[in-house]
C-alpha cells in the first residue's frame, strides 16, 4: 500500500491534473487519502452523486470573508456543475470524485474536465476519480494516468485478523490460538478479498470454533467463489478431494508439497521464486483432474477451471480481450491455482501450418503471462494426448515439471479399491483386496471406481451386501482402455518415457517378482513366506563385497574412474568381445556404484527379466546402448551365470519365448557389439525398471 500511496503523493505534488484511481474499496482508500492530503498540506473536498460536496463550497470562503464567485452559465447535470464549481474553491486542494464512471460518457463532462486542466495546474489542485473501473476517456488520455489501487495486503489482513480476534474475546467467545504456520495460511487464504469481505468471511469461518481446522480453510476459500460468478469464462471449482483421494502418485504428491511451501512467506523472504505450475500427461481416467483439485486443496488456494475454447470469438480482437479479462481476474483473486483441462484440445492445431492465428496469438500471449506473471497463480494444464500439444508449450521454464501418469499399478490398484469401498461405506477389510486388484490390471482409476459402483448397484437391486464375488464379476464384465486402445498408450508411455518425469515408480516388475514368490510360497504351504510376499519388502538382491580383481589397466577402466560409465561400458564390452550382465556388473562395479534397485526386462514383455540388482548409473546407460544399437543382446546357456540369477529364483529360458511368459522368467543373455545373425526386435528394446516402492 506504501508504494502506491507514494505514487500518489508525487503525482499531486508535481501537479498532475487527474488521476484515475480503480479500486472496491472506497472507504479504505478514503481514509488513507485524507491522511495523505494532510501530511502534504492539501485541502480534501469529497463528492458523490447522492451527498453533493463535502464541504459544500459555502463553507470555503475568500481570504476577505466573501464566498466565491459562481461558475459561469447553468449546469446541465450535478456532476457538471461540481466541475463547474472545481475552479472557485481555494488553491491546495484535492477533489475525490466517487462513482464518477457513468458520467464520462456524457461529452460536456468530458469537455468540462479538459477545460478545467489549465485551472488545476495553475492552483496545485488535483481531481482523484475513485472507482471499480479505472478507464480513461480516450480525450483525457494525455491529460489523466490510471492507478489501480491494490487490495489488502499480509500486513493489512493480520490487523483485520486482530481485531477480530479482540472483538470474540469481547462478546465472551472461546478463544483461538494460532501458530506462525496456521496464521500465515490463513491470511494467505484471503488474499484476493477486500478488507471488508476477509472480515466477513473470517467472522463466518471463526463462528463457533474454538480451533482452526480444513474446514475453515474451506470455507475460506469458498469465498472466492462469488469473485468468479460474473464471468461466463471461468469455473469455480470445489474441493472436496484432497491427497488421501488419490491412489498412489506418491512421487507427484512430494512434489507438490514441496512446492507449496515455496509460496510461503519464509520463501519469499529467501528470495525462492513462485512456482509456476505443472502439465500433467497421461491415460485417460487416471486421476489427472482429481489430482488438480487436490493440488488447490494441499496449496489452500482456490480452484478455477478455464475452458481455453469458450475464449474464442467470432468479433474481431474479442478473443484477445477475453484472454486479457480471464488472466486479470485471476491475478485480482491470487493467490490461486488456474486448471487448464485437456490444454492439447483447447489449443490443437497450433503447430501446424496453416493453424489458426488467433489461437496463435492467444497461445503466444498465455505463455507470457505465465513466465512473468507476478501474481502467485500456480497453472495445472491436464492432457490426455501429447500430439495436439505446441511445441512451445513444453519448453522447459514455461512449467516447473511434466508429470507422466500411467495406469496404477498393483499397489496403487489396491488403495484406489480401498478409497472406493470406504466412499460407499464398505469395509475394505471385509474384501480380498490383493485379489480384486491383480484382477483389474491394465485397469485405470475411473475404471476401478464404476467397476466398484456396479457392483454396489447390484447389491442394491438384489437386495444384499456387496460380495467378493460381485466385485469381480463386475471387473471381469469391464473392458479397460488399455485393451480397446493399446497401441496409442503404449505410444504415450514411449514418448513419455524420456520427456516426462513419472509419477510414480514404475514397480511392475516387482509385482510380478512378488506374486511368483507368493505362488511358490503357497505350493508349498510356506504361509510366513507367502505373507512376507503380500505384505511387503523382498529381500531380491545378495550383498556381498567383491574383491577387484588384478587385470591390467586398459582404457575403459580410465574412462570409468573417470566418470564416463557409458563410454566405459561399450569399450569394456568390445575388448572383451561377450561379456555376461553378471561380469559387466562386477568389472564396473570396482570404479562406480553397480548395486541398485534397478532391474531390466524386454520392454515387449516385461515378464523376461535379464538382470537384477543394478544401480541407476549402470542401468539408464545400459539401455540406452542397446536401444541406440551400440551393443546386441545374445541369449545365452546361462553357463556364463554359475551363480544364476540374484535375488530371485525365477523359470529358465531356453532362449526367447514366441508368446509372451504367462510368468516372471529368467533369461540370460550375453552382451556383444557384434549383432547376432538374425536380430529379434525384441532384444532391441530392454525396459528399466525400479524395483522399490
Amino acid at each position: 500500500m506504501s508504494d502506491v500511496l507514494d505514487v500518489i503523493r508525487e503525482r499531486v505534488l508535481c501537479r498532475f491534473p487527474i488521476l484515475f484511481l480503480s479500486t472496491w474499496e472506497e472507504e479504505r482508500w478514503e481514509s488513507e487519502l485524507a491522511s495523505l492530503a494532510l501530511d502534504i498540506d492539501r485541502g480534501l473536498v469529497t463528492w458523490t452523486a447522492t451527498g453533493g460536496a463535502m464541504p459544500p463550497l459555502e463553507e470555503l470562503v475568500t481570504e476577505g470573508g466573501r464566498v466565491a464567485s459562481s461558475a459561469n452559465g447553468k449546469a446541465a447535470s450535478q456532476a457538471e456543475a461540481f466541475l463547474a464549481q472545481i475552479r472557485d474553491y481555494p488553491r491546495d486542494h484535492v477533489f475525490l470524485l466517487k462513482d464518477f464512471h457513468p458520467w464520462l460518457t456524457d461529452p460536456l463532462v468530458v469537455r468540462r474536465l479538459r477545460d478545467l486542466v489549465p485551472n488545476l495546474i495553475a492552483q496545485n489542485k488535483t481531481v482523484l476519480i475513485m472507482g471499480p473501473t479505472g478507464n480513461v476517456p480516450i480525450e483525457l488520455v494525455r491529460d489523466a494516468i490510471s492507478i489501480e489501487l491494490p487490495l489488502p495486503g499480509l500486513p493489512e489482513l493480520h490487523d483485520e485478523l486482530q481485531d477480530l480476534m479482540i472483538q470474540r474475546q469481547h462478546q465472551g467467545e472461546s478463544p483461538i490460538t494460532l501458530n506462525q504456520k496456521q496464521e500465515e495460511r490463513l491470511l494467505k487464504t484471503l488474499l484476493g478479498l477486500t478488507t471488508k469481505q476477509a472480515r466477513l468471511a473470517l467472522s463466518r469461518g471463526l463462528l463457533g470454533r474454538r480451533e482452526v481446522d480444513d474446514a475453515v480453510f474451506d470455507l475460506l476459500i469458498s469465498e472466492k467463489k462469488y469473485m468468479v460468478q460474473g464471468s461466463e469464462l471461468l469455473e469455480f471449482q470445489g474441493l472436496a478431494e484432497g491427497a488421501a483421494d488419490i491412489g498412489g502418485l506418491d512421487a507427484l504428491k512430494d512434489w507438490v508439497r514441496k512446492r507449496a511451501e515455496a509460496f510461503s512467506e519464509r520463501a519469499r523472504e529467501q528470495g525462492i521464486p513462485s512456482p509456476k505450475g505443472v502439465l500433467l500427461l497421461g491415460v485417460q481416467g487416471c486421476g489427472k483432474s482429481l489430482t488438480s483439485r487436490a493440488i488447490a486443496r494441499m496449496m489452500s488456494f482456490p480452484l478455477v477451471r478455464l475452458d481455453v475454447a469458450m475464449l474464442l470469438s467470432g468479433e474481431t480482437g474479442k478473443s484477445e480481450k477475453n484472454l486479457r479479462d480471464v488472466l486479470s481476474l485471476m491475478e485480482m483473486i491470487a493467490p490461486a491455482v488456474l486448471w487448464l483441462d485437456e490444454v492439447e484440445k483447447g489449443f490443437a492445431g497450433v503447430g501446424e501450418d496453416g493453424g489458426d492465428t488467433t489461437m496463435m496469438r492467444l497461445l503466444g500471449r498465455f505463455l507470457t503471462w505465465m513466465q512473468e506473471k507476478p501474481a502467485p497463480v500456480f497453472v495445472v494444464a491436464t492432457a490426455n494426448s501429447v500430439t495436439g500439444l505446441p511445441p512451445e508449450m513444453l519448453r522447459r521454464g514455461r512449467f516447473d515439471e511434466l508429470f507422466f501418469v500411467d495406469l496404477p499399478n498393483f499397489h496403487e490398484r489396491k488403495q484406489i479399491l480401498e478409497i472406493h469401498l470406504r466412499k460407499r461405506d464398505l469395509d475394505p477389510a471385509k474384501f480380498d483386496i490383493g485379489e480384486l486388484a491383480e484382477n483389474c490390471e491394465g485397469y485405470s482409476g475411473a475404471e476401478i471406481e464404476q467397476a466398484v459402483l456396479t457392483a454396489v448397484v447390484e447389491a442394491f437391486n438384489s437386495g444384499s451386501e456387496v460380495t467378493q464375488k460381485q466385485l469381480l464379476e463386475s471387473l471381469e464384465d469391464t473392458v479397460p482402455l488399455s485393451v480397446t486402445m493399446e497401441e496409442r498408450i503404449f505410444e504415450l508411455r514411449e514418448w513419455a518415457r524420456t520427456r516426462c518425469r513419472a509419477a510414480t515408480p514404475d514397480s511392475r516388475l516387482l509385482q510380478m517378482l512378488e506374486d511368483e514368490q507368493r505362488r511358490k510360497a503357497e505350493e508349498a504351504g510356506d504361509e510366513d513366506d507367502s505373507e512376507e510376499a503380500a505384505g511387503g519388502v523382498l529381500n531380491l538382491f545378495d550383498d556381498e563385497d567383491l574383491e577387484p580383481g588384478d587385470e591390467e589397466e586398459i582404457t575403459w577402466q580410465t574412462l570409468l574412474r573417470e566418470g564416463q560409465v557409458r563410454a566405459g561400458m561399450l569399450e569394456l564390452i568390445a575388448d572383451r568381445g561377450s561379456v555376461s550382465l553378471a561380469d559387466l556388473q562386477n568389472e564396473v562395479g570396482e570404479f562406480v556404484e553397480s548395486n541398485g534397485s534397478f532391474g531390466l526386462a524386454l520392454r515387449s514383455d516385461p515378464r523376461v527379466v535379464l538382470w537384477l540388482g543394478l544401480s541407476a548409473d549402470i542401468a539408464a546407460p545400459l539401455a540406452r546402448l542397446v536401444t541406440d544399437r551400440k551393443i546386441y543382446l545374445h541369449p545365452t546357456t546361462g553357463a556364463d551365470y554359475p551363480n544364476g540369477l540374484p535375488g530371485a529364483s525365477l523359470p529358465f529360458l531356453p532362449g526367447l519365448p514366441e508368446t509372451r511368459c504367462e510368468r516372471p522368467s529368467w533369461l540370460p543373455v550375453s552382451l556383444s557389439i557384434d549383432p547376432p545373425e538374425y536380430v529379434d526386435e525384441r532384444l532391441t528394446r530392454i525396459a528399466r525398471m525400479q524395483l522399490n516402492r
